[in-house]
This record gives structure tokens, sequence and C-alpha cells, in this order.
């Protein structure tokens, strides 16, 4: 092995010795590298254009006592999974599995005199693992599948995050809003964690399972939108918002003017005064005197806002039966306009 041999040496030249596609994973089944393919098959697809599984290529694993097996072995076809024949050769370091070198033979032309090559380049390629020298370094392994489920669920990237993070199956996830030590970055300054069940305060509230990564994102930013807006959670997390989840929650579609026309009215004033004047006195349940010093306003210049306020409106914040109408129509204004853009 020369100082500048590598996986991707490894396929390419058994490849071309062949003329046959190659493929090398890890202990996971996680296609670390692979030759140019041709007459590839369903699970080959699979691995290689989708980074995944088929239940057909873990069943294989185990059908075949692959995990047991010490040099190469012959995999026959399997019509009902769309499945070519081929080799497979464990690769193991100290006698641990770490990975996995197949070629696919859909025309059955390996005879016995190719099975050393196999195994010649099964031995190159555990050379190549036990140097460190793999063609992906773990973090950007990591990187690719947490920015998988932060797209949408996704059970195989799961799967593989557990293994690249030396995680127990059943871990769950939150997404926090401030970084600390640890964590995987996700878009907008957020982060996500592994905890237990059971773990209190995150951002995006109560833990989820790791392949739910994406709603406890959303989560995390919706809260904190909801924060920007005003919101005064006794705790800034998901689980404390309360009443500001139905504004969170509230469909694109809905007009806060649907809510409430009033918020038509204050909206169209060429100052913001009257409308934070009316968040704020809706805020405090009405205290007229907090409202004022909350604002730095005299008793009579907030008295005078009221009743413009009741005019353009037609709600009297003091006593009329509309102010929670009118207060959600507020709160979904004030949501909307915290939007990061």
């Amino acid at each position: 092995m020369g100082t500048g041999d590598t996986l991707q040496a490894v396929v390419d030249e058994l490849a071309q010795r062949l003329d046959l596609s190659v493929l090398i994973e890890d202990a996971s089944q996680w296609a670390l590298c692979w030759s140019a393919q041709t007459d590839v098959d369903d699970v080959r697809l699979q691995s290689i254009l989708r980074r995944g599984l088929t239940r057909a290529a873990e069943e294989m694993i185990d059908r075949f006592g692959l995990r047991q097996a010490q040099g190469p072995v012959h995999v026959p076809a399997v019509p009902e999974a769309k499945m070519a024949p081929r080799w497979c050769v464990p690769l193991r370091v100290d006698g641990q599995l770490v990975g996995w070198l197949w070629v696919l033979d859909p025309r059955e032309r390996i005879e016995e005199a190719d099975v050393p090559d196999l195994a010649a380049a099964a031995e190159r390629a555990v050379r190549v693992i036990a140097a460190g020298s793999m063609p992906e370094d773990e973090d950007r392994q990591l990187r690719d599948v947490v920015g998988r489920l932060e797209r949408g669920p996704d059970a195989e990237a799961a799967r593989r995050l557990t293994v690249l993070a030396r995680l127990s199956d059943d871990i769950c996830v939150v997404v926090e809003g401030q970084s600390r030590l640890g964590g995987w970055r996700l878009s907008g300054g957020l982060t996500a964690y592994p905890v237990e069940a059971g773990y209190e305060g995150a951002t995006s509230g109560q833990p989820l399972p790791l392949v739910e990564l994406r709603e406890a994102a959303r989560r995390a930013r919706l809260t904190l939108q909801a924060l920007r807006a005003g919101a005064l959670p006794a705790r800034p997390s998901w689980d404390c918002l309360h009443a500001w989840r139905l504004v969170a929650e509230a469909p694109a579609e809905l007009d806060p003017a649907e809510i409430h026309p009033g918020v038509a009215a204050l909206r169209r004033q060429k100052t913001r005064d009257l409308l934070t004047t009316a968040r704020t006195f809706l805020d405090l349940g009405g205290d007229v005197q907090g409202t004022a010093e909350a604002l730095h306003l005299h008793r009579t210049t907030l008295y005078y806002r009221l009743d413009r306020i009741h005019d353009l409106t037609g709600v009297d914040l003091r006593n009329s039966p509309a102010r929670p109408d009118l207060d959600l129509a507020l709160r979904l204004v004030a949501f909307r306009d915290a939007a990061t853009p």
C-alpha cells in the first residue's frame, strides 16, 4: 500500500480489473465509496443514490451469514427483491467488523481464479481503514445525516446518526435557540442536542424521537418568533407558550382582520403608538398604571390613546367583550411581523 492509497483507489482498481461494479460500505452498511456503476440492481441504486438500505439488503446480511464470514462469499440472486448476484467480503480490523466490500456480478462472470483478487482488495481496504484514511470524516457524515433529518423524517438517517454519534436507539432530541457545548448545528442558528426522554426546558419543548428532528426545529423557531413578538412565557420553551401556540400554528392564509377588523384600522395609522398601546394594555391585563409606566406615558395620554383605539376599532379595551378577539388579532400581527427574513 502506498502512502497515497485510498478506498477510492481500491474500488476503482478492482473494478477495472474485473470490469464489474464495486462498492465499499462501513459496518452499518453506509456507502463510503464506489466505482463507476454498470448493470446495477435496485439494491445498489438504493445504497448509492439514496444512501439508504432496502429490507432485502439488511436481510441478506443475516440470510447468508455474512457477519460471520472470514473471506469472500458468493451471494446468489434474490429475484423477488430485484437483487442480482454479487460477491461480498467482510472487512475486519483486529477481528472487528468495520465494513463490507461488494462486487456486483449480474452475469456470474467471477470465477475461482478471481477470488484471490477480491481477498487482496479487501486486505488493502482494511489497511486503509486501519490507517484512518476514510474518504469522509465523521464530522462530514454527521452533518450529512443531520441535514437529512432537518429536511424531514428519515428513519435511515436517524439510525445512521445513532451509529455515528454512538447513541442508544431510543435517544430523543431537542432544539435550542442558544448553542452550548456539543450538539449539532442547524440552519438559522439553532442547535440540536440528543437527550433522554423527560428532559425539560428546551426551546423546542419536550424531547421528540430523533427521526422528528425537523418538527423539533420547527417548534424552536416558532418559539423564538413568539418571543420576538412579545410573548412572556414562564420559560422560553414551546411547552410554556400556551395561548401563543394558537397564534404560532395559525394557517398562513388567515388574515388577522378576520379575527377582528379593528386591527386593520390600527395598522393603517402613521405611527405604531396606538398598536403598541393596545398590545401593552392587553398584555398587562388592563392595568392602567402598569401600562403608563411601561410606555413612559402620563395617564392622561394613555386615556386619550385608549379612547382613540375605541373610536377606530369599536372596542373599549377596559371592558368590551370583544377584547379577546382584538387581542388575538394583535398577537397574530406581532407574530408575523417578528418573522425573520
